[in-house]
């Protein structure tokens, strides 16, 4: 049996390449997830662990995170304690922020690391200039300097990020700014935590004090000579408060705990996010293998039979139809699995040399990596091949041995199966929908699983209905539409496989499209009613000058449809006594700098979605958090201390502005307060191309890099959220096209192994006057057929699906349900289909067509 069964395996392997291609790519694609996830932890295994290494000891310190104020000096005390430990020759803290930054006439966003004054704690190498020596030399990252153009000798304008309280109103005070020269450079390596070309600046703690930045979550220590670690590790955790935020670890000990905290996490995202997606390709995969060894083991029964009739037991032919299964998903797993790494490896060779924050330099290839994807096509081909072994054993000596009618042609959906289907998708659409009506994820998401497996029971029945259904539109093709309609649906349970495959495919595919759709749609609507204002540029320090042509530029872009100017000043005031906090004093509270904008209510209508008409004379727009934090209600009149004198005015909730008063400006005129133009807004048209225009303004802000301006509004708030929402349909859709891929195989698949079997028939067909050309067609056709059928109710089934599933998400999120179905999209998807099918049917139909029809007539 088992010399049988080799033979066999060698004699059908033309017929078993679409089965092992499927689980080629499948298992292909989960041993590139596995590889690419060891390359990331192989990547920050070096940043994570090379800081703690160059310390004796470190004390990880979290509480700043937790408790503010009286917290701190508690931390304050720790530290001194540390220092006075017993062993302990010095103790830094790891402060660790980000800055804002410009050189060159450019600004960017920069971290800011403190540079040790002892040698031994500079985890990293000197690859240009010299370490810094004052509070106005910095050292930079080599490889994100290069990307910046950057070198020793340049200058670099440092400012600490400005937070508005809005609890405080808005502030005037710029943040603490310094001008300071590179140095040097080091070299820091490439990984994630330094995000790659983000440019990282070691600076020495006295400028790190100046500006602010003094935040730390860890203390690195060293001992002194000759003391013993364990007694200062004991000495340590006897004097502080260690426990869940303060821990004592040696360097060693820390490097490995945050290799396997931080290497852990990151492999689990990535493998929780990315593997989901090979277990649907290899789930695909597994029709297309039901398929093939269906049909292999029925053109076998005679063979089976006379195997039977000279003494093979009903067990061997079971075990012999396995162990080809499994020799058929062993070889084509290592294939795989081979094909997954060499992909990994031509993907990273182009990426290692970009300013990617992963170092692709050497591949993480664990032995995890080349045994899971093996084992998971093992798997997968061992569950597929079970039903078809299962009945080729059943077939019956003296019965296979004559000829009798397809046993699968004929074979019906089951009651059992029938009533289960029914029953699965009733009750799961009924979960689906009162968790879309009561915003309730834990009823959506069981619902919509329990309605795909009721769906998946009922394809054998869906799927050859909605084939022949379609099937009547070709009959109007001549005779090649109408052999094909008959053919797709002469196996309804292959059919149904096949298709089934596609529909996964696309139905996945569609629901991300329909989600995204939605999420857009519904994130726009909550942007528009909370930004009434579509830009709003203004100068990125307060007191400065707006630059002059910003406002005659802005207005020139193609997108723009109206543009206003505000006038503005500011003015101080005093914190009512009501809105004081308890127990302090006029004293211990300065007054707030506030800043009072002027604009004409007809042209604020012009810039703005809503929320104009709430402006009038006599009246002060004002933010909700403004109202809060000084103790004021809507409708109060409310004294301004604007100008030379004071003027009250009668108060209104607004979104126009954060923080701040609105007001007319002749109101603002009439206060006798110095003026200029300080923002410019402006509404853009309602077809405007949002990646285009919000491109058109980031030009503005290059532009005037003499005085910076910052640009915000809806305009850029939808722009991050398209771009967000598109780069992950772009991602998710090309890894689900791995598993339509498969399906495409499957069709082709199926196609190939119908020519095989209805080879007399197509001879037949050429002998009674069809030719290559129409046998090609109606090739072509089933296959189109079956692409179409598919992919209809995949379509179908994924905007069902993300309707419920977008309902639950914004109902539980207290959000306004936003559903849109993206019906270009759809169709180009539905369009697709055709050329798939047709992609498909070339080989099968090139095959078919090579056949001799006095050949073929002539074998029994």
């Amino acid at each position: 049996m088992l010399r049988n069964t080799l033979l066999q395996l060698r004699h059908n392997i033309g017929r078993l390449t679409a089965a092992g291609l499927a689980i080629v790519l499948g298992v292909g694609f989960v041993a590139a997830t596995l590889v690419f996830t060891g390359t990331m932890q192989s990547s920050v295994r070096h940043m994570v662990a090379a800081p703690n290494l160059a310390a004796d000891v470190v004390v990880t310190d979290n509480t700043a995170r937790r408790v503010a104020g009286e917290e701190n000096d508690k931390r304050q005390q720790r530290l001194r304690k540390i220092r006075e430990t017993e062993g302990v020759a010095a103790a830094v803290p790891r402060n660790e922020s980000y800055a804002n930054a410009s050189w060159k006439g450019e600004r960017y966003s920069v971290e800011v690391s403190r540079l040790p004054e002892q040698k031994s704690l500079r985890w990293y190498e000197l690859a240009e200039g010299s370490y810094a020596d004052s509070a106005g030399e910095v050292v930079l990252s080599k490889r994100a300097a290069d990307s910046a153009n950057l070198s020793p000798g340049d200058t670099v304008t440092l400012q600490q990020p400005q937070y508005i309280s809005p609890s405080e109103g808005e502030s005037e005070k710029s943040p603490p700014k310094r001008e300071v020269t590179v140095s040097g450079l080091v070299d820091i390596g490439s990984n994630v935590l330094t995000s790659g070309s983000r440019v990282t600046v070691f600076a020495p703690q006295g400028l790190l004090n100046q500006l602010g930045a003094t935040d730390y979550r860890a203390i690195d220590l060293l001992l002194a000579d000759g003391a013993d670690t364990s007694a200062v590790l004991d000495r340590l955790r006897g004097e502080l408060e260690t426990g869940r935020y303060v821990e004592v670890r040696t360097g060693q000990q820390q490097a490995e705990h945050a290799v396997k905290l931080f290497s852990g996490s990151v492999a689990a995202a990535l493998n929780a996010v990315l593997l989901p997606f090979g277990a649907i390709a290899l789930f695909v995969a597994g029709f297309v293998i039901v398929n093939t060894f269906s049909v292999l083991h029925a053109q076998r029964s005679r063979q089976y039979a006379l195997l039977r009739c000279v003494g093979a037991t009903r067990g061997q032919i079971r075990r012999s139809a396995l162990f080809e299964a499994l020799l058929v998903g062993l070889i084509t797993s290592v294939i795989g699995t081979v094909f997954g790494v060499l992909v990994s490896a031509t993907v990273s060779w182009p990426l290692g040399l970009t300013d990617s924050p992963v170092d692709f330099g050497s591949l993480g290839i664990t032995p995890l990596a080349l045994t899971a994807p093996v084992a998971a096509g093992l798997l997968v081909t061992f569950l597929a091949s079970l039903a078809p072994a299962a009945r080729a054993m059943r077939v019956a000596p003296l019965a296979a041995l004559r000829p009798v009618p397809d046993e699968q042609a004929s074979r019906r959906i089951g009651r059992a199966r029938l009533v289960s289907a029914v029953v699965f998708t009733v009750a799961g659409a009924g979960f689906l929908l009162g968790g879309a009506l009561l915003g309730s994820m834990t009823m959506a998401v069981p619902g919509g699983l329990l309605a795909v497996v009721g769906i998946l029971l009922f394809t054998p029945t869906l799927i050859p209905a909605v084939a022949r259904a379609l099937g009547y539109l070709m009959r109007s093709l001549g005779p090649t539409g109408t052999l094909a309609s008959g053919n797709a649906v002469r196996n309804p349970y292959r059919a149904s496989s096949t298709s089934t495959a596609l529909m996964i495919g696309v139905g996945l595919i569609v629901l991300l499209l329909t989600g995204t759709a939605s999420a857009r749609h519904g994130a726009n609507e909550q942007i528009d009613q909370r930004y009434p204002v579509d830009v709003k540029i203004a100068a990125e320090e307060r007191g400065q000058p707006f630059p002059e042509g910003v406002g005659q530029r802005l207005e020139s872009l193609d997108g723009t449809a109206a543009t206003a100017a505000l006038s503005g000043t500011t003015f101080e005031m005093e914190r009512p006594e009501s809105s004081m906090p308890e127990g302090a004093s006029r004293e211990d509270i300065p007054p707030a700098t506030f800043r009072a904008l002027g604009i004409d209510p007809a042209k604020l209508a012009e810039v703005s979605r809503h929320g104009a008409e709430e402006l009038r004379q006599g009246t002060a727009l004002v933010s909700d958090n403004v109202l809060d934090s000084w103790g004021w209600s809507e409708g109060e009149r409310v004294e301004l201390p604007i100008g030379d004198g004071s003027a009250t005015f009668r108060l209104e909730t607004t979104k126009l502005v954060r923080s701040g008063f609105l007001l007319t400006r002749s109101d603002l005129a009439a206060t006798g307060a110095e003026t200029n133009t300080t923002e410019i807004w402006a509404r853009a048209t309602s077809d405007t191309y949002t990646p285009g225009y919000t491109a058109e303004l980031d030009s503005l802000t290059e532009e005037s890099a003499s005085t910076p301006i910052d640009v915000g509004g809806a305009v850029q708030m939808r722009a991050q959220y398209t771009q967000v929402l598109d780069t992950l349909l772009l991602i998710v859709t090309g890894l689900l096209a791995v598993a339509v891929i498969i399906a495409v195989v499957g069709i082709a698949n199926t196609l190939g192994l119908s020519v095989l079997e209805r080879g007399r028939e197509s001879a037949l067909l050429r002998a009674l006057g069809l030719t290559r050309g129409q046998l090609r067609g109606t090739l072509a056709l089933e296959a189109v057929l079956l692409a179409v059928v598919g992919t209809v109710l995949g379509a179908l089934v994924g905007v069902l699906f993300a309707f419920g599933g977008v309902a639950a998400m914004f109902e539980n999120m207290g959000l306004p349900v936003a559903f849109a179905v993206p019906w270009a999209r759809l169709l180009l998807v539905i369009g697709c289909a055709i050329p798939a099918g047709v992609l498909a049917s070339v080989l099968p139909a090139r095959r078919a067509a090579k056949a001799q029809p006095a050949a073929a007539l002539s074998e029994e």
